[in-house]
């Protein structure tokens, strides 16, 4: 075992294998098939996000005066969802500065503050849409007299009201409140679930407090469709099926690199050397190549998921690495073929042909 190995290195160190140059080919094969998955996962991804932050995940169940809070709530917390929470429209705010203004007001509970992605100030006060409060010249902390009294304005969070969504909010204060009962309950789904969800968002209704008919669902933000189907789209990606092709190019280019060294290989039988020794040799040469192929490879796809994609690299990262694994030992086979499956014989015809 010793006279393979040692024929391995140091045909690998001379430079005799040609290991440099088949270790780059087949590295950048490797990072090429995966960079192309990942960027397209990064696309998927933020049209996934983008259809996420116009609203279009939410649904929105209407049942006035009928909605359990504390069950809206906990909705929340069941898997799938993402978040969920009450709301509850409230008499208008009339501001001093402003009399003849009524501003329409809506109270929150927790969920529904996350969900709209407030930062909650655990204080007296209320919350503005980002383009609403700079139109009126106000920044957290600032101080206006309404007919309710003196409030603050503790944060600002974004309202987009020309994508399409429920455009309410983008005109109100909005304020946290306990609340025992609402009008609504608003629940954001993965995207892509669409509809399929709502038969739990009715479990928000309080038992009796309104008939099936008064109840009502709609989505959040029925115009925007661009994303709305993230998981189908990541599951049928084609870039996936490269990471499949991978392992027969490299196969492909590692036999292809050892059937060019054959008048190399019939010259060492015929200097005595056996058809077990030279596959043995061609096997550790092999082995040798695809390992720093392999933590190359590894090193760069952690680095580019992580850049790219540092939330998905827990999920992303397994499978990109078991392609890599795929890939070398598709090369380590790859390399030993064209020896293994040539008989004594052709090869000292091959010697003798000087091919």
């Amino acid at each position: 075992m010793s006279f393979p190995i040692g024929e391995a290195f140091a045909n690998v160190r001379t430079g005799t294998a040609r290991s440099g140059l088949l270790a780059v080919v087949i590295l950048v094969v490797v990072l090429v098939a995966i960079l192309f998955d990942t960027v397209s996962v990064v696309l998927i991804s933020s049209k996934a996000e983008s259809f996420r932050e116009a609203g279009g995940a939410v649904r929105v169940l209407v049942a006035r005066d009928g909605v359990d809070v504390d069950a809206c709530e906990r909705l929340g917390r069941i898997a799938g969802v993402v978040a969920s929470g009450a709301v509850q429209e409230q008499a208008p705010v009339v501001m001093d500065a402003m009399p003849g203004l009524k501003v329409p007001h809506y109270a929150l509970s927790p969920g529904a503050a996350d969900l709209l992605g407030i930062d909650v100030v655990d204080r007296a006060g209320f919350y503005l849409p980002t383009s609403l409060a700079e139109q009126w010249g106000m920044h957290t902390g600032s101080l206006i007299e309404t007919d309710s009294g003196r409030g603050e304005l503790l944060g600002t969070f974004e309202f987009d009201e020309t994508d399409g969504r429920d455009p309410r909010l983008a005109n109100a204060f909005v304020d946290l409140a306990v609340m025992k009962m609402a009008s609504e309950c608003w629940m954001e789904t993965p995207p892509g679930a669409g509809s399929s969800y709502d038969d739990l968002l009715r479990t928000a209704v309080a038992p009796d407090a309104v008939t099936t008919a008064d109840i009502q669902i709609s989505a959040f933000n029925p115009a925007v469709h661009v994303g709305a189907d993230g998981y189908r789209e990541f599951q049928e990606r084609p870039s996936k099926y490269g990471l499949l092709a991978v392992v027969v190019v490299a196969a492909i280019v590692a036999a292809g690199a050892t059937a060019r060294r054959r008048l190399e290989m019939s010259s060492n039988l015929h200097a005595g050397a056996t058809h077990i020794d030279l596959v043995m040799v061609t096997l550790f040469e092999s082995l040798i190549t695809v390992f720093v192929v392999g933590m190359a490879a590894f090193a760069v796809v952690a680095w580019i998921v992580r850049l790219l994609l540092p939330a998905a690299t827990d999920q992303l990262l397994p499978a990109y690495v078991s392609s890599i694994v795929v890939a070398v030992l598709g090369a380590v086979l790859g390399g030993i073929a064209p020896i293994a499956f040539l008989s004594e014989s052709r090869l000292f015809r091959s010697f003798k042909r000087r091919i």
